[in-house]
């Protein structure tokens, strides 16, 4: 357990706090939960919760057009692998998206079956100010680490997702 707070440049004590960033570090530290896990498990959701709020609602959306925006035209079926979410919930929300201009859906040439997907110029355009916001986003989340500790986070999120994926077939 740390005795210092990381959050403040005074390295003050726990025990004696001084600014509101250590108060709320140590409120949260110590928090009382049935296990380690369950703590974590907390924690992880607060801070989804606050991603989510912070990036706005329409999540589906944007992951749609960040993934067309990074790698180009696909078919549906593509898509469905990038995402990890089931085919009907793909259609609806794809239907969604093209009913706002950002997409266009049509038939393979190669095979009638695959509907190829691409992005529109509004699309685009929404696709790259969401690269952009997200870009900030990530800077303002996770500045407060030092780069061992991103290191360290994006290890432990790759083993998380990887041993989840495993364990459970919900995405």
């Amino acid at each position: 357990m740390l005795q210092y707070c990381p959050l403040c440049e005074e390295n003050c004590l726990f025990t004696n706090t001084k600014c509101q960033l250590g108060q709320q570090y140590e409120s949260l530290s110590q928090s009382h939960h049935e296990t380690q896990e369950n703590k974590l498990f907390a924690l992880f959701y607060k801070l989804s919760h606050i991603f989510i709020h912070r990036n706005g609602q329409n999540q589906g959306k944007n992951r749609i057009l960040a993934i067309l925006r990074h790698h180009g035209d696909m078919t549906q079926r593509e898509l469905l692998d990038h995402t990890d979410i089931r085919s009907a919930s793909l259609s609806e929300l794809l239907v969604k998206i093209e009913a706002n201009g950002h997409i266009s859906r049509e038939r393979s040439a190669d095979n009638a079956r695959n509907i190829q997907i691409r992005l529109t110029p509004k699309g685009k355009s929404e696709a790259i100010q969401i690269h952009q916001k997200n870009l900030q986003l990530s800077d303002d989340l996770f500045s407060c680490l030092s780069p061992t500790e991103q290191t360290q986070l994006e290890q432990i999120l790759i083993k998380l997702l990887i041993t989840w994926k495993k364990n459970t077939s919900v995405s």
